[in-house]
C-alpha cells in the first residue's frame, strides 16, 4: 500500500512521553492508508527498542497502517547553534522519508485528544484541492492540567469552519498557528534540505507551503501542545527574546523570498520595537550569540559586536529612522520594503 498520509513524529530522550503521543496517533480512525515515521535524535533512553516493540505489536494488526518506521538522526551533523536548529534537522530527517500525499508533524511531548481529527483534515483538503493546507487551532495546556484550563489559539473572527484564508490575510492578520496543527499537501519535487537544511522548522515549514495555495480552516482544537517549565525558550535571556523574535520577519524574508514583502510589512512594528529597546551591547546567551554570528548581514553583525564603529552607529540610527518613517506614514510599498531590507543586510 502507498500511504495517503505521512505522520512525522520527532523525539529526543522522551520515551515516556512518546508512549502517550504514539497511542493518540494510533487511535486515529483513518479511512486511508497511513505511515508513521518516528525520527529519533540521539536518544539514549531506550527509545529505539521501545519503538520496535510497537512495530511488532501494531504492524499487520491495523489494516490501513502501512508502516511504523524508526529512523535515527544525529543533529550534531548540522553544526547547530540552537535547540531549534536541532529540531529542524530532526523534522527534515522525518520529512525526507515521507511518501504520503499529505503530511502532518507532531512532537513526542504533545498528543491528540480526538480519534477523528486527521481524517477530518484529509476530508477538508479533498474538498478544497485549491488549498495547500488544512489548519485547526491548538490547545495549549500546562502539563498535568485538565483540558478545561487550556488556551485555544489562534482565535480570530476569520477562523470559522470552512473558511479559506489567502496568504495576505494569513500573514498580515497574524492567523498562523503552531506548525503541528496543519495537515499539508506534500510537494515531493521540493528539495527541502537544499532550501532550508537545519532551518526546516515550524514557521518555515508552514510558510513554504503557503506559497502553493490558501489555507482552509477546520474549527477544532484537538492538537494538545503541552507546556513545561523547561522548553526551547526557557533559557533565553531577555535580550535573546527581544532580538531573535525581532529579527524573525527579516529571517523569513530571507528564507522565502516570494513572500518577503508580506513578512516585512507585517513585522515592521516588531522590528521597530526591537531597535527601540535593544541595548547597544546586548547580553546574549552563548547559543544565540553564535547563531547571530553565523548569519550574514549588517544587523546581525551589529548585535554581536563588542564595540561599534562610527559608521556602524550612523547606519544603525539611519535604519531605525527609516523604519519609524515608514510606519508613521504607512510607506509599505514593495520599493520601501526593499529599501528597508537592503539597509539591514
Amino acid at each position: 500500500m502507498v500511504p495517503v498520509l505521512s505522520i512525522l513524529l520527532i523525539t529526543h530522550n522522551q520515551r515516556e512521553l512518546l508512549q502517550r503521543c504514539l497511542k493518540s496517533v494510533l487511535a486515529q480512525e483513518l479511512q486511508v492508508p497511513f505511515e508513521i515515521i518516528i525520527s529519533d535524535d540521539r536518544s539514549t533512553d531506550g527509545t529505539k527498542d521501545w519503538v520496535f516493540e510497537q512495530k511488532n505489536n501494531w504492524e499487520g494488526k491495523k489494516d490501513n497502517l502501512v508502516e511504523i518506521k524508526y529512523t535515527y538522526c544525529d543533529s550534531d551533523d548540522c553544526n547547530p547553534s540552537t535547540v531549534s536548529e536541532r529540531c529542524g534537522w530532526n523534522k527534515l530527517n522525518a520529512y525526507r522519508q515521507a511518501r504520503g500525499k499529505y503530511f502532518v508533524n507532531i512532537d513526542a511531548d504533545d498528543y491528540l485528544r480526538s480519534s477523528d481529527i486527521y481524517q477530518r483534515q484529509i476530508d477538508m483538503l479533498e474538498a478544497h484541492p485549491e488549498c495547500s493546507m488544512c489548519m485547526q487551532s491548538v490547545l495549549s495546556l500546562n502539563e498535568g492540567e485538565p483540558f478545561e484550563r487550556g488556551k485555544v489559539w489562534p482565535n480570530h473572527p476569520k477562523l470559522c469552519e470552512g473558511a479559506v484564508i489567502n496568504k495576505e490575510d494569513f500573514i498580515l492578520q497574524e492567523l498562523r498557528g503552531l506548525n503541528q496543527v496543519y495537515m499539508i499537501r506534500r510537494h515531493p519535487e521540493d528539495d527541502m534540505q537544499a532550501l532550508y537544511g537545519k532551518w526546516f522548522d515550524d514557521t518555515v515549514i508552514t510558510y513554504h507551503h503557503m506559497q502553493y495555495g490558501p489555507v482552509v480552516f477546520l474549527n477544532r482544537a484537538d492538537y494538545v501542545w503541552v507546556q513545561y517549565p523547561k522548553s526551547i525558550s526557557h533559557d533565553m535571556t531577555k535580550d535573546d527574546m527581544l532580538i531573535i523574535y525581532g529579527l524573525l520577519p527579516l529571517h523569513h524574508a530571507k528564507m522565502i523570498p516570494s513572500l518577503q514583502y508580506l513578512f516585512l510589512r507585517q513585522g515592521l512594528k516588531t522590528m521597530i520595537h526591537m531597535m527601540k529597546y535593544a541595548p547597544d551591547f546586548p547580553e546574549l546567551s552563548q547559543q544565540y550569540h553564535r547563531y547571530l554570528s553565523l548569519e550574514r548581514g549588517f544587523i546581525y553583525k551589529y548585535y554581536t559586536e563588542k564595540f561599534h564603529s562610527v559608521f556602524g552607529l550612523i547606519r544603525y540610527k539611519a535604519i531605525r529612522d527609516l523604519l519609524l518613517l515608514m510606519n508613521k506614514h504607512q510607506l509599505t510599498s514593495k520599493g520601501w520594503l526593499r529599501l528597508a531590507k537592503y539597509t539591514m543586510l
